[in-house]
């Protein structure tokens, strides 16, 4: 594991690659924690990419609440994507494995953070149905200022923030100068996100929760190691302006 030299503490949110964590076992999740403990780098999230929608997610997602507590993050990453609920009884259904993952999650100590996603959680006044219904203090959003463009027509996510900031736990700083399922995510600052307005909403709501920066790039480009840290260290500049250091 090679981590670019950046200014201050760095911490990392752990996602998905081409193995599921959770079969490093307890002593093997333990090296990973002691390793990136020696690249003074602090695990605060797991990204799950499960879905609470997908019963055949629910079992990979239970064992990667356990991981993130035992690599010492969190917050997990989970999303809504999939069959919608079609009536009240589908709703009261995922309600209900909504409270149970809560559960599981708080004592473990562990909050779960829906991402504006595909599905349920496209946007945050669409999650608010999701998260009124399950209403657990563990359970929250995820707000990804890029997503909420990129899966949807006509939102604006300053607006569309503003109608979930008491729910939001976590965040996905994430720029865009494209709109809906154009993949085109550059250095924060470059597109048309408000991300000076997107922040200044969270602190006005006293969130204390991660600011997770995202580049994912363009569609089609295919950038060496060194653009990929340039686009980081210009994005960790502008995070500045914002007040924000890492």
């Amino acid at each position: 594991m090679e981590v670019p030299a950046l200014p201050g503490r760095q911490s990392v949110e752990w996602r998905q690659t081409t193995f599921s964590p959770e079969t490093l076992g307890r002593s093997g999740t333990l090296r990973l924690r002691e390793r990136l403990a020696e690249l003074d780098l602090i695990p605060i999230t797991v990204g799950a990419y499960a879905s609470i929608l997908e019963p055949d997610d629910l079992e990979p997602l239970l064992r990667r609440i356990d991981f993130a507590q035992q690599l010492g993050a969190s917050f997990v990453i989970i999303d809504a994507a999939g069959a919608e609920p079609v009536d009240e009884a589908e709703w009261r259904q995922v309600a209900n494995l909504g409270r149970f993952l809560g559960d599981y999650a708080q004592a473990r100590g562990v909050q779960l953070a829906f991402e504006i996603h595909a599905g349920l959680t496209r946007s945050g006044a669409v999650a608010r149905r999701l998260l009124d219904a399950i209403d657990h203090a563990a359970v929250g959003v995820n707000y990804d200022t890029g997503n909420a463009i990129f899966y949807n027509d006509d939102v604006d996510p300053v607006a569309d923030l503003r109608v979930i900031a008491e729910r939001v736990i976590h965040t996905h700083l994430k720029d865009t100068s494209g709109g809906r399922g154009d993949w085109a995510f550059g250095p924060l600052g470059s597109g048309h996100v408000d991300l000076p307005t997107i922040v200044r909403i969270l602190k006005e709501r006293e969130f204390h929760g991660p600011y997770s920066l995202e580049i994912e790039g363009f569609a089609g480009e295919d950038l060496t190691r060194e653009s990929r840290v340039e686009r980081l260290r210009e994005s960790l500049r502008y995070l500045e302006t914002l007040g924000l250091h890492p």
